[in-house]
């Protein structure tokens, strides 16, 4: 049998909205992924895992009629909470991509929507900010359903140059939104309660912020200490927060900038950012398949973004394909393509359209979604049909 193209869907977190975090953007209702697990169920769809998908690329092994693969990034507890419960419901396959500096270190397994249709819990109070356990993992990857592979360490972001883009300073009217990874690099073992502590309580307001990148794809910007020690005594002796309320705040900090020029600031070497790389590539592989009896063989950029030498890095680590393509119409992850290199597709919902994200697609938009992989051609009309849908509708009665 000919395979057009295999599907692999980036998913994120699902259900409710997390208060006052900055990545609400990436939540999926849940009556909208239960449409998508039912439409593919109802359509003939077989999801299968990148085990497979891989054997196919490499050898040409067989897949079903319309395979596809799902994943969800980051290892968020709704994936728990609300995915998986869905998932078992309609005997679909997942893999999550986890970061293991984010995996909740408590023993502990949080109530699931199955409590809910059981009775002896309610939905609206099911816990979903925060990450998921390791004995909450362990028990999906023993339902053989879900396989959990690497998202890397950290999934963090380091500064990469000298140059400063911004300063600390409270959230507030200037549309200035601290960058959660202040906190999550001053406390690595914490980071899994980042969405409910303030891990950047104890980073002091005028502290620089430098040009920054993902983790695995920059090397790394050591500053100089001494500036920022300096910048931030200016603004606690000035008033602390209040500091930022004056009118030229910033050029005041940017004068001591420019009377302070960095003598203790160091790049990372080569050498130095390889070996970070490695250890942290290795490393989380060798953590998740310690902790819950597996196999890791895949990995997903965080962020998406590597480089030539975090992709060799990989291939020697002992990953077979990494998630090196996003929506790349030349790759249908099929046999003959490069094996190694994973092309995923976005999954329908949120679907953003400029400053608009709209959560309250169709389970046919997903469909057409997957038939657009695949080069059916009119799957794209029906795409852009439901998109030119949701733009007249959002226009008309607000609705996201």
């Amino acid at each position: 049998m000919k395979i057009s193209g295999v599907p692999v869907v980036m998913y994120h977190a699902v259900g409710p909205e997390k208060p006052g975090w900055m990545w609400n953007h990436l939540v999926m209702p849940l009556q909208v992924f239960e449409g998508q697990m039912r439409i593919l169920k109802e359509n003939g769809w077989t999801t299968i895992t990148l085990k497979v998908l891989h054997d196919h690329m490499s050898g040409g092994g067989p897949l079903p009629h319309k395979p596809v693969v799902l994943t969800f990034d980051d290892g968020y507890l709704d994936n728990w909470v609300f995915a998986y419960p869905i998932l078992k419901k309609y005997n679909h396959r997942a893999a999550i991509w986890m970061s293991t500096d984010f995996v909740d270190p408590r023993a502990i397994v949080r109530q699931t929507l199955e409590d809910s249709w059981r009775g002896v819990a309610r939905e609206k109070d099911l816990t979903a900010a925060g990450f998921l356990s390791w004995n909450e993992m362990k028990l999906m990857v023993e339902s053989g359903l879900v396989e959990i592979q690497s998202h890397g360490k950290t999934h963090t972001w380091y500064y990469e140059n000298p140059e400063i883009v911004d300063f600390h300073r409270p959230g507030g009217s200037d549309g200035y939104i601290p960058p959660p990874w202040l906190g999550w690099n001053r406390h690595s073992e914490r980071k899994y309660e980042y969405m409910t502590a303030k891990l950047d309580s104890d980073v002091p307001y005028g502290t620089p912020i430098y040009r920054h990148g993902k983790s695995l794809a920059v090397r790394r910007y050591f500053e100089d200490e001494s500036l920022t020690e300096r910048l931030a005594k200016h603004v606690s002796e000035h008033g602390g927060a209040p500091f930022f309320e004056r009118d030229r705040w910033r050029d005041e900090l940017e004068k001591i900038v420019r009377a302070h020029p960095p003598t203790e600031d160091r790049l990372e070497t080569e050498q130095e950012y390889e070996a970070r790389i490695r250890e942290e590539l290795a490393g989380s592989k060798q953590i998740i398949e310690k902790a819950l009896d597996t196999s890791v063989d895949f990995l997903c950029w965080p962020g998406g973004d590597y480089n030539p030498a975090a992709s060799r890095v990989a291939g020697e680590a002992g990953y077979l394909a990494t998630t090196t393509h996003f929506q790349d119409r030349t790759r249908r992850n099929v046999y003959g393509q490069n094996p190694r290199e994973i092309n995923r597709t976005g999954c329908g919902s949120p679907w953003p359209w400029r400053n608009l994200v709209i959560r309250a697609t169709d389970p046919r938009f997903f469909l057409a979604i997957l038939e657009e992989f695949n080069g059916a051609r009119s799957a794209l009309w029906m795409m852009r049909l439901y998109k030119l849908k949701y733009v007249l509708r959002h226009y008309v009665s607000g609705i996201d």
